[in-house]
């Protein structure tokens, strides 16, 4: 081995023409995939908002409604990215990100009718509903919330810390809140008539329910923050990441409902604002769990800015 390298040992780089063609196919197929996944999400959201824009054209109001219901779920966004210690993440960036957060939730919304069907055949959704919130619900539409992140912020010199990616994850809930929350509104019209009363329910209820999106993104992306910085275990902590929003919206689905008929039937009261309470409880705790991250994090760049080590 005197006189040589460890090229082709245990190091590599683009050297011959087989390695130089290796490097661009595979650049190539790696863009080919990304192009074919945006494609196919962007079809599928398509004809969903193709479907909505009928009965929206119909009656306005339902947009008007659709756009209350997300306005929780956008203060929350922005307060997160104001307490970003490092920089103000550009808004094109936040933009795209909020953009591919509508544009992968179709991915969930066939997965889970898809899901849903199967068990509707097998005549087992009552006995398989807790299950399948916790093994498809949860995981898939945190997968995409986390998708919509990786797809493009993560690639940019924008994304830096952890907290970056909890500020893009926030993003990326919102966008899904969003076009959830308007398919819920306007579906209520299809569904039981879409009286004034019971669409403005659905919309209160979404305005509710709606921030818990923005903060199980925002922890998994927070931890795809911190995977991208600590690369050596990045696998395990994006799959952290994933797993504990996946685990808390399985939870909230299996006990929501639950839990808000438990109370009401025991205290009285309307089950609506038993839910806010509920609601307020839930997502307090976890706003806990992902504010104490951040906090803890914007100490140690301050006292990493303060000793002049940023």
């Amino acid at each position: 081995m005197r006189g040589e390298d460890s090229y082709d040992i245990e190091s590599w780089e683009p050297r011959t023409l087989m390695d130089r063609f290796s490097l661009r196919l595979y650049g190539f197929l790696a863009e080919a995939v990304r192009g074919a996944t945006l494609v196919l999400a962007l079809t599928f959201v398509f004809i969903e908002l193709g479907l909505v824009a009928t009965t929206l054209e119909k009656r306005p109001i339902l947009g008007l409604l659709s756009f209350v219901s997300i306005v929780p779920a956008l203060l929350l966004a922005l307060y997160i990215w104001r307490v970003d210690p490092t920089e103000r993440e550009p808004i094109p960036t936040l933009v795209a990100t909020f953009l591919l957060g509508v544009v992968f939730a179709a991915f969930a919304a066939v997965i889970n009718t898809f899901g849903m069907g199967v068990l509707n055949d097998v005549g087992i959704e009552t006995l398989a509903i807790v299950p399948f919130f916790f093994l498809v619900v949860g995981p898939v539409e945190e997968t995409v919330k986390w998708l919509a992140v990786r797809f493009h912020a993560y690639r940019t010199p924008h994304f830096q810390t952890a907290v970056d990616g909890a500020v893009y994850g926030a993003m990326a809930g919102l966008g899904f809140a969003t076009i959830e929350n308007l398919t819920y509104v306007v579906g209520t019209v299809g569904t039981n008539g879409g009286t004034a009363v019971t669409v403005s329910g659905v919309a209160v209820t979404r305005a509710i329910v709606g921030p818990n999106h923005v903060l199980w993104a925002a922890i998994s992306g927070y931890y795809l923050g911190l995977a991208k910085i600590v690369s050596s275990n990045r696998g395990p902590i994006i799959v952290k990441g994933i797993a504990i929003p996946a685990f808390l919206h399985g939870f909230y689905n299996s006990t929501a409902g639950f839990v808000t008929n438990l109370l009401s039937s025991i205290f009285g009261g309307d089950a609506l604002a038993w839910l806010l309470v509920y609601v307020l409880v839930f997502s307090g705790l976890v706003a806990s769990y992902l504010f104490r991250k951040i906090r803890r994090a914007r100490e140690y760049y301050e006292d990493q800015m303060r000793l002049g080590w940023l």
